[in-house]
């Protein structure tokens, strides 16, 4: 019988919000999907807290991860009109740094750097494949060549490897720089595309200042270059 009334109820409750939405504009029901999903995941949460399987998900959800990138190339093919909107995805996640010498990607959903070495004597190296020791000899060869160079090494060593040399570091930095940033760069910096209006700008900001203002392990000169992208598009 308790049951009975708690399908009742649960029934009733889903005529109410279908009634509710119906009558609702555009922008109101996106906002009121959202709450509903909110308090949806939130129940959802609870309950598996409550009988201990919350675990169960998270090992399910790492299992999954591997393949969502197979999931989105089958969902392309079977469904063409979805493709735009993973490419849009994938470009938002990443933001490219090019100067002479480096080319750094920043991942906008973990803060992790990766490099390339594009010329010199280190030319075509992975960062992240070198040693800190091989990192000192990169800089030093970089100090005399390009300003903007060193300053994404530096930044790079400042972000991968911490502390790397607090006594040293006053060698290496570079003053701001003044040169005048091209819309190209400015999207690269940001991971957006030609279309990206003043919201997707902004959101693409946010995200990449919260893993890289200098108070959460990035540095001054990422910090600059974010804003810079940000001023040159808006």
């Amino acid at each position: 019988m308790i049951r009975f009334i708690l399908l009742l109820l649960v029934l009733g409750f889903a005529y109410y919000l279908v009634y509710r939405y119906r009558r609702l504009d555009a922008v109101k029901q996106k906002q009121l999907i959202k709450f509903l999903a909110i308090i949806l995941i939130s129940v959802l949460l609870a309950v598996l807290v409550l009988t201990g399987r919350l675990n169960w998900l998270i090992a399910a959800v790492g299992a999954l991860l591997p393949l969502i990138p197979r999931a989105a190339r089958f969902l392309m093919g079977v469904w063409p009109s979805v493709k735009p909107y993973f490419q849009r995805y994938q470009q938002n996640r990443k933001s490219s740094m090019h100067s002479r010498f480096i080319h750094l990607q920043i991942d906008m959903l973990s803060g992790e750097l990766q490099g390339e070495v594009l010329e010199g004597g280190f030319a075509g190296q992975k960062l992240n494949a070198l040693s800190l020791e091989r990192l000192l000899l990169l800089l030093d060869e970089l100090k005399p060549l390009d300003s903007e160079s060193v300053s994404l090494l530096v930044a790079y060593l400042d972000r991968m490897h911490s502390g790397w040399a607090k006594d040293e570091r006053g060698r290496y930095e570079q003053p701001a720089s003044d040169s005048v940033m091209s819309e190209r760069q400015a999207r690269d910096i940001l991971g957006v595309t030609e279309t990206a209006d003043k919201k997707e700008i902004t959101k693409a900001h946010k995200r990449l200042m919260q893993k890289l203002h200098p108070d959460r392990g990035g540095s001054d000169y990422l910090a600059q270059q974010i804003n810079k992208a940000r001023d040159t598009l808006l």
